[in-house]
């Protein structure tokens, strides 16, 4: 199996068409007809179907292709690394986060990454924790920032636990109700939240099956933090936040738009996990990132405060 015919493979996924993908590589029509053949034989499974409309893979090169970007991604990362070797400081670093991850330490080590290394490529995309996870194990991220409320239980991906959060819970002012309840009591409010309700490393399966409980009855969840943002202040329903939140929810409460919830059982703890697929294939871009985040977040509450909002009880 060659580079060269899993490109070919790719290439007429995209064009759909064997015409096409040749022109695209600039290759002879013949040359590319030639790599998938030899690629079906190596197989011993057809890998194209063609018709007077073109040609498309079939079910098995669909499967093949996925691994082929992961293969291709590699292979960049080969190229990553050789340049570092040469003394180039370049290079690719996909990051994704949860929002408690958006820290002031996270925006510090970018932006020294990218003045020490004046040719690398950031990418940083907000995820929810599941996503990370399954950009982690398919290579389509290099390192993860998420929150969560127990370990992770994978094999695919190395983690460490950076620091714990603690949880805090909020309703809109419109709520006349009391503001200290018991696990049943709360249990039978609305909730709106980010994660899956059934994730059971969220927060609302993570506290309710520690007391037996199943899920509460109306659970909006929300993906995108500005709606959940605006959802939470008017929205007459639990909100759940980690403690980063509390010197924007204080400002809030001041204003009399919302009214933060005590529980009289202890909460569960968000874990702050740093995660990458295996410590021994990190490109040195990404090795250079982790090292200077890891310093940061070392120092305290105040680079582990959320970036773009300044607060003075964190300074």
């Amino acid at each position: 199996m060659k580079l060269r015919q899993l490109e070919a493979l790719r290439a007429i996924a995209e064009a759909k068409s064997v015409h096409e993908a040749a022109r695209r590589l600039f290759l002879t029509q013949p040359a590319i007809s030639r790599s998938i053949r030899e690629l079906e034989i190596e197989l011993g499974v057809p890998l194209l179907t063609r018709s007077a409309r073109g040609a498309s893979l079939t079910p098995f090169a669909h499967q093949v292709l996925k691994r082929t970007q992961v293969v291709q991604r590699e292979v960049g990362r080969i190229l990553e690394d050789a340049a570092a070797a040469r003394g180039e400081l370049a290079g690719r670093l996909a990051v994704a986060v949860t929002p408690p991850a958006a820290t002031r330490a996270l925006a510090d080590s970018l932006l020294e990454l990218v003045a020490a290394r004046p040719g690398v490529r950031p990418e940083i995309i907000e995820w929810r924790a599941e996503n990370i996870a399954d950009g982690l194990a398919d290579g389509t991220i290099d390192v993860g920032l998420f929150t969560q409320y127990r370990e992770p239980r994978t094999t695919a991906f190395e983690w460490v636990r950076l620091y714990e959060l603690d949880a805090v819970l909020s309703i809109p002012a419109t709520y006349r109700g009391k503001t200290t309840l018991s696990v049943a009591e709360i249990h039978a409010l609305p909730w709106i939240v980010l994660d899956a309700p059934d994730d059971d490393a969220g927060f609302v399966a993570t506290f309710f099956a520690s007391h037996g409980l199943p899920l509460p009855k109306q659970v909006l969840r929300c993906t995108s933090m500005n709606l959940y943002l605006d959802l939470a202040m008017r929205m007459e329903a639990v909100a759940v936040w980690t403690s980063l939140a509390r010197p924007f929810l204080l400002e809030r409460e001041r204003a009399g738009r919302v009214r933060l919830l005590e529980v009289d059982e202890a909460l569960p703890r968000a874990g702050m996990y740093l995660a990458y697929a295996s410590e021994d294939l990190l490109t040195a871009t990404a090795q250079d990132f982790i090292g200077r985040l890891s310093e940061k977040l070392a120092n305290g509450a105040r680079e582990r405060a959320p970036a773009g909002l300044v607060y003075s009880d964190v300074e």
